[in-house]
């Protein structure tokens, strides 16, 4: 690195210290400023600027100091910190000038160490073995604040999942230097606050990570298959000693660490020596043509004198060549590192986000009663109306807003899915190619740890049932590699979840077949495609010619079909012979509220879910018919279909026993349709779902309650438990 650089790197620090409000130095900031006096540092060392390696070194302990709040004068601390930079900046632009700088660094020096409380040499500082804090013999005892470790870990744990997708967009895309960017910045930033919490194995780990990808993205090594396995593998790494972490603060038992660090570092070190090529070289090229300083000729000349021994970086040789200025080069290697930081998000503890929109669920919940109350006035002020119409609709938009703060991007599912999709093709020797759209599509946070589980078993179907292995693609005319794509998008008030393949497809005889042999069914002369698919739903019915560890038991899509209708949900198949099969899931966007038809039954009110219900009628009495073995029926659209009277499974006294004389909701569940009995249609309206607590939340046929406008609770009806209870099943 040139002195220009080294300058631009302190006047970096200096523009940082100037932004900092009021002195407030917190984890975040102490990282950043770590980082840039480290960077200082390495840059120094070649150019033989010892002064600013002392005093770099200097400010890191100081640092560690302030965050830690173990400074005796805390304002002599600061003002120590502001001096080291200002007399960086000194020395760095007088070595750009003359090459040498002839002041005396020492009184600095001292000041650091009258900061600090130690006595401490040149060389030590140098050497960065300032003594550290006594400890106690336990881990426990090397926490110093728990507050800041909490900090690290909920940041420690986000930064993972950031490397964890870039990885694997990294995989797909090898040559693209701006992944390896946003891959090599986490794990800096791991690194940097571990070292200030003296978490040495975390700190050790994600430092030999973050030299490996610096390699990478400085066209040192290539990225190859065996980099993207340890850096994964590093990953989770970190991950599990951050959670033992968690654990160990919250007083929890902490599950052992089945990693070898070892031999995962000997992994690191394998890898970072195996390959010494520039694969990043020309996305360096490209920037350089683009900005107009050079010829497509002039970077393939430069690349082909790179590669060859010695090897040497581009912009090296650039330089030598006298193409391009240090300068031009830096600035070129900036665009690809630039980094947009977002500040336009606030972190809410996620238990003050609830109690926020529960309160507005109050709220909402007591506006529709005082609606009610005048609307029952035959003489209310009119002014007063007004005024109540007007606060409604401002209590709806604020209804909206407040659920929309608990509407998170589904992305981080898609990612946790695309790791778990690469690991099973890997283990099946299947090699895949994985697609996402709509990562930024919103849902429920509650209800993304729900939907995951489902969505694994279907992952895992498609990976062991649906593709092919290369031999069998390759004889089939497809590309070796197996297709598997992730979609969301919204749908009405759904989000719909799609998991497609482009293997082999689903085998409708054989299904049948299974569904045979397993009584599941007893003719197959009116089934549709898409039943004959939805019998892979049922209990005990596989496909699979043999069961592997990932699947194959019959169990897996019944347990999908299960925890899909807990959630409200519905499942479609759609499936071509040796072109695929696509499964297709449909949830409602949240939990806390439901669209819902207010139906009466006797002296009670009930609420069916909006999206089961096909229409609602009063039936002719010669619709109305008694089958033998089929039981009561009412004759909709040409179709009979069961009848179901509510006030009998609920032993409640109606108002009118004739279906003629009341009313019929035709309401869907899967894979078949039910009339069900009630007395009268209040109206439509969106409920706010509350919870029957744990006495009776396994109620069949009922999902929670609500409370409605009159003050009332309304049973929310579960469309399939009611059939159940029809049929005697449960």
């Amino acid at each position: 690195m040139t002195g220009n650089a080294l300058t631009k790197l302190v006047n970096d620090l200096a523009s940082d210290l100037v932004f900092l409000d009021d002195r407030e130095i917190d984890i975040p900031a102490s990282g950043k400023f770590m980082n840039r006096l480290e960077a200082i540092a390495k840059a120094a060392e070649p150019l033989k600027i010892n002064e600013l390696i002392h005093i770099s070194t200097g400010l890191n302990h100081i640092l560690e100091k302030i965050v830690f709040g173990n400074l005796h004068d805390p304002e002599l601390g600061y003002d120590t910190f502001e001096k080291g930079i200002v007399l960086m900046q000194e020395i760095s632009e007088k070595y750009e000038q003359t090459g040498h700088y002839q002041g005396d660094i020492q009184p600095f020096l001292n000041a650091v160490v009258r900061v600090i409380g130690v006595v401490v040499s040149t060389d030590s500082l140098c050497q960065n073995d300032i003594p550290a804090p006594v400890q106690g013999t336990g881990d426990r005892a090397q926490i110093q604040d728990v507050s800041l470790v909490k900090d690290f870990i909920s940041e420690g744990l986000e930064y993972i999942d950031e490397i964890e997708v870039n990885i694997l967009n990294l995989e797909q895309d090898p040559d693209n230097g701006e992944t390896i960017n946003t891959i090599f910045r986490p794990f800096h930033s791991i690194k940097g606050v571990a070292s200030f919490l003296n978490l040495e194995k975390i700190r050790d780990l994600a430092h030999n990570l973050e030299n490996l990808l610096d390699k990478a993205r400085n066209m040192e090594i290539r990225v190859t298959p065996p980099l993207i396995d340890v850096i994964l593998d590093g990953a989770d790494a970190l991950k599990a000693m951050i959670l033992q972490l968690k654990d160990e603060i919250e007083n929890q038992p902490v599950k052992p660490l089945n990693i070898d660090l070892l031999v995962l570092l000997q992994r690191i070190q394998v890898v970072e020596k195996s390959d010494k090529e520039a694969p990043l070289t020309q996305k360096l090229g490209e920037i350089l043509v683009s900005d107009g300083l050079l010829t497509e000729i002039d970077i393939n000349r430069a690349v082909r004198s790179a590669l060859a021994p010695p090897v040497k970086k581009l912009g090296e040789v650039l330089i030598e060549e006298g193409k391009v200025t240090p300068r031009q080069v830096s600035q070129a290697l900036r665009k690809q590192t630039e980094q947009a930081t977002d500040a336009s998000t606030l972190r809410v503890d996620v238990h003050k986000l609830d109690d926020l929109i529960d309160m507005v669920g109050e709220l909402v919940i007591t506006q529709s009663m005082i609606q009610e109350d005048l609307s029952r006035q035959i003489n209310a002020d009119k002014n007063l109306m007004r005024d109540i119409a007007l606060f409604s609709r401002i209590m709806t938009s604020l209804q909206r807003t407040s659920m929309k703060l608990r509407m998170i991007p589904i992305r981080q599912t898609f990612q946790r899915m695309s790791r778990l999709i690469r690991d099973l093709a890997k283990s099946a020797g299947k090699p895949v190619v994985i697609e996402m759209q709509g990562e930024e599509t919103e849902i429920d946070r509650k209800m993304i740890d729900e939907i995951y589980n489902p969505l694994v078993h279907m992952v895992r179907n498609a990976i062991d049932h649906g593709l092919e292995t290369p031999a069998e693609r390759i004889r089939a005319g497809k590309p070796e590699k197996g297709l598997v794509s992730l979609r969301a998008y919204h749908r009405g008030g759904n989000i719909v979840i799609e998991i497609s393949d482009d293997g082999r497809g689903l085998n409708k005889g054989r299904i049948i077949d299974k569904a045979f042999k397993k009584g599941l069914i007893s003719n197959a002369e009116n089934l549709s495609d898409q039943d004959v698919y939805k019998l892979i739903l049922l209990p005990g019915l596989s496909t699979a010619e043999q069961v592997t560890d990932v699947s194959g038991r019959g169990v897996g899509m019944d347990v999908v079909k299960q925890a899909v209708e807990k959630l409200r949900g519905k499942i479609d198949i759609d499936s071509a012979a040796g072109r695929g099969t696509t499964l297709s899931t449909s949830f409602p966007l949240t939990l806390a509220i439901i669209d819902g038809m207010i139906v009466k039954v006797g002296s009670e009110v009930y609420v069916i879910p909006t999206m089961a219900i096909r229409q609602a009628l009063r039936p002719v009495r010669d619709h109305y018919n008694c089958v033998v073995n089929k039981g009561e029926t009412i004759k909709v659209m040409g179709q009979l279909l069961p009848l179901v009277r509510l006030y009998d499974l609920f032993g409640i006294e109606p108002l009118r026993r004739d279906p003629w004389d009341s009313i019929v909701v035709v309401v869907e569940g899967e894979n078949r349709t039910k009339c069900l009995l009630v007395d009268e249609i209040i109206g439509k309206a969106e409920v706010v779902i509350k919870s029957l607590g744990a006495g009776l939340k396994h109620i069949n046929g009922v999902s929670g309650g609500a409370i409605l406008g009159d003050g009332r609770i309304g049973l929310i009806l579960d469309p399939e438990g009611i059939f159940e209870l029809s049929e005697g099943k449960i």
